[in-house]
């Protein structure tokens, strides 16, 4: 007997992968889409130049985009640059719209902070931490952007589709992006 397809991806213990997109209104998984993408949208507008409260108004903004495309019968491929598509997309208009002349900072030692032991590690870390955040300020806001949405799990198909560039692109700006980050911390 000839085990099928699903068969042997369960016996190489393989699993099939996730429809994209497909979403309903009543389904739970928006909640979690929800949960799981909020803070790291809101710290992504937050990049884009926009307070910390104005990103949490347009991260609910977003959401509700959301809803409606989907009752509306609009089929999303992929939810989550979907989602970070239109958040670029308001967070620029915003931006313009309020014409912030003071961007905010965004908070990058969540990402270069480690957790230290000693003083010793702690001073270290924070001087490093101080280099890096320094970098990432220098970097440009297209390699900011490509490498803010990498860290948050985006893959480079994702990252273009939501900056509108090509995956080549996206290549280019994080690997010079991690050239420039490399060159600050090791001089």
């Amino acid at each position: 007997m000839t085990a099928s397809a699903p068969d042997l991806r369960r016996k190489a213990n393989m699993t099939e992968p996730k429809p994209k997109g497909e979403l309903s209104t009543s389904q739970p998984g928006i909640e979690q889409v929800y949960r799981e993408t909020r803070d790291s949208m809101a710290g992504y507008l937050v990049c884009l130049g926009l307070p910390a409260s104005q990103a949490q108004e347009v991260t609910q903004e977003v959401f509700l985009r959301l809803h409606q495309a989907l009752r509306n019968g609009q089929k999303i491929q992929d939810v989550r640059a979907w989602l970070f598509r239109v958040a670029h997309n308001l967070g620029l208009n915003t931006r313009a719209r309020e014409r912030y002349r003071n961007l905010a900072d965004p908070d990058w030692e969540r990402f270069v902070n480690p957790e230290t032991n000693s003083p010793e590690d702690t001073a270290l870390s924070r001087e490093r931490s101080q280099l890096l955040i320094a970098a990432l300020k220098d970097l440009s806001p297209q390699q900011r952007n490509c490498l803010f949405l990498r860290a948050e799990g985006l893959r480079y198909r994702e990252i273009a589709e939501v900056l509108r560039i090509k995956p080549s692109t996206v290549g280019e700006f994080l690997t010079r992006a991690i050239q420039r980050l490399t060159e600050a911390l090791h001089g």
